[in-house]
């Protein structure tokens, strides 16, 4: 898991750290924490890299729900849990979809029970996830959850079950991206998720609920890709 730690009081710190490499001898996971000072810190050049965001509340100039607020402007996906003494912020962590609260002091089967919740949410161990940037922002799509991308232009449409998202980019480039047994073509504007395809015709695919046309210079190639897929 890839933790990011906004938290100015270093005692604090070093328990967290502590607690994690507990949690690593405990469970055989593996978490690498990179420590920010404050919420502007955070803030300041952030990428959408981390796991999940544990963040204090009361910190010198700018507090953890105003961070939160801000993060999620850019980032509507990434897990957030507070660390705080302040038990009358729970209810306003709804505001930013905070995963959870840790009440200070923080005990070591507290933490352990949350990181465990965390693991479960992000399937460590496999690239799961694919972060896209547009207009609106930054997401983190889960790779399972994709129908399929499609080319519009000079834009890059991703089709899953909770709607579309779209973004400037290149199908070929997402193709570099994604786990290339489980995504094939069936044709130059069509990127597939072989997990979603129901039925194969002569020159149709049906993907969830959508029928995607299939060409002739993809479609030994798909089918070919699709059969070595359902063989594992």
């Amino acid at each position: 898991m890839n933790i990011a730690l906004v938290e100015d009081d270093l005692k604090e710190v070093e328990l967290i750290k502590g607690y994690c490499r507990q949690f690593e001898a405990e469970t055989g996971g593996k978490c690498a924490i990179t420590h920010f000072s404050d919420g502007l810190a955070f803030l300041d050049g952030y990428k959408p890299v981390y796991d999940v965001i544990f963040m204090d509340i009361e910190m010198p100039y700018m507090n953890g729900m105003d961070a939160a607020k801000k993060l999620r402007e850019f980032d509507s996906s990434v897990i957030i849990v507070f660390i705080t003494n302040l038990k009358q912020f729970a209810l306003k962590g709804y505001e930013v979809e905070a995963l959870a609260f840790l009440v200070k002091p923080v005990e070591y089967s507290s933490f352990k029970t949350m990181l465990s919740r965390v693991a479960k949410r992000i399937d460590p161990g496999s690239a799961e996830y694919l972060s896209i940037t547009n207009t609106r922002g930054t997401y983190r799509i889960r790779v399972a959850d994709i129908y399929y991308l499609e080319s519009v232009k000079h834009f890059v449409v991703i089709h899953t079950a909770e709607g579309e998202t779209q973004f400037f980019g290149a199908l070929t480039d997402m193709e570099t991206k994604l786990p290339p047994k489980s995504f094939a073509r069936c044709n130059s504007c069509y990127l597939v998720n072989l997990a979603w395809v129901k039925k194969v015709d002569s020159m149709d695919v049906y993907v969830a609920d959508d029928v995607l046309k299939m060409s002739k210079g993809k479609k030994e190639g798909f089918r070919l890709k699709l059969l070595e897929y359902m063989n594992g």
